[in-house]
């Protein structure tokens, strides 16, 4: 079932707008950096107050670390940040309510936790079908795997659209309120891009003094207006983590695995037409064994899980089949799982996205491109 809701409710802040789609919130936003970010922290208020509240006092204090603590690991994940990015964030600090110390710890949420309860988590999915799989265009579907009290945060999941007055690419930014980076986005060329976790081959370790890839993934789309610029990206860039990213336009995907010493695009491709990506490195020239699936978030399991249901529906693939690949659980030989806290499909053909919180919402329609 899905649900495809015009603009049910619409408010405006200096050049800005929020839009409601169904249980969703589109940010439309204008101008300069410091501008996006006056309008972000003004439309997003409530949304940015709740996650402070919900996540970071309900949910993170409580495990034991002290607030100077959180506090220093917000201001080291912001403290190399694109100055683009400082901007946007001082804004939402401007308008929200929220001092500086709060949003940047609303904007670390992720980040707070990544070391907490590792072992075994699920940590994303993404299939990108065309070509002889597709019905029609290039469709991706990606599951995005986390601590599965996130999907508490389902009401402030945000698509946010930054069309900057620098002459950047318009970009669309999907994930929680105060996120000032990309994990799941596209841009108006079409380009989408989608982050899963790539411990399992790239090993955890970390560098604290590189600009994070998720930062650097908002970049990337702003100035990419096709995917050999985005890859040349890829390649000009270190990761400070390891990384598995799929990437798309209407034609074909690409998969970057991007440990934090080197990058490769996976080259070795048996379905023409097909790309799966999971968290662990599949390009041969790597070397590497495969990882152990029950330690690493059954990576192995999830991705041969969507190679199977891609070859059981080929040239059958459209959106409302994707939704149910995406729809099927790992124990019944999908990926999804309790930790999927939110999944989006794009369309980029059509500048179409699909979005669902599992057990939470339907499948919800939004025509980005309308925005773009």
């Amino acid at each position: 079932m899905t649900s495809r809701v015009g603009e049910q409710e619409s408010q405006h802040y200096e050049g800005g707008r929020a839009v409601k789609f169904g249980d969703f919130t589109l940010l439309d936003l204008h101008g300069t950096w410091r501008d996006m970010g006056r309008q972000y922290g003004a439309l997003a208020s409530s949304s940015l107050d709740s996650i402070y509240e919900r996540a970071i006092e309900g949910r993170i204090l409580p495990l034991g670390k002290s607030k100077d603590a959180l506090d220093a690991a917000a201001q080291s994940f912001y403290a190399n940040y694109p100055y683009r990015l400082k901007e946007l964030i001082h804004g939402i600090s401007e308008t929200s309510g929220l001092d500086l110390g709060r949003v940047l710890l609303v904007n670390a949420i992720e980040t707070l936790i990544a070391g907490e309860l590792w072992t075994g988590r699920p940590h994303c999915s993404g299939i990108a079908v065309w070509g002889e799989y597709s019905s029609g265009s290039l469709i991706y579907g990606r599951n995005y795997d986390y601590f599965s009290w996130f999907r508490e945060l389902g009401d402030c999941l945000t698509a946010a659209v930054f069309h900057p007055a620098d002459g950047s690419l318009a970009t669309a930014a999907i994930g929680y309120a105060g996120c000032a980076y990309v994990t799941t986005g596209i841009n108006e060329r079409g380009i989408f891009l989608e982050l899963n976790n790539g411990e399992p081959s790239g090993g955890a370790l970390e560098y604290r003094n590189r600009i994070p890839a998720i930062a650097e993934l908002f970049m990337f789309l702003l100035d990419s207006p096709d995917l050999d610029q985005l890859e040349s990206f890829f390649h000009s860039t270190r990761s400070n983590f390891a990384y598995v990213v799929g990437a798309a336009d209407d034609q074909t995907s690409r998969c970057f695995e991007w440990p934090v010493f080197d990058v490769k695009r996976r080259l070795s491709v048996r379905r023409p037409g097909l790309m799966v990506a999971t968290n662990h490195f599949t390009e041969p020239s790597w070397g590497l064994p495969k990882p152990d699936d029950e330690k690493f978030f059954r990576t192995r399991a999830r991705r041969q899980n969507l190679l199977n249901l891609a070859e059981h529906f080929k040239g059958s693939i459209d959106v409302p089949r994707m939704k149910k690949i995406l729809d099927t659980r790992l124990e019944d030989l999908g990926a999804t799982t309790d930790m999927t806290v939110y999944q989006v499909i794009a369309e980029p053909g059509t500048m179409t996205l699909s979005l669902k919180i599992p057990e939470k919402t339907e499948w919800t329609d939004i025509p980005i491109g309308d925005f773009m």
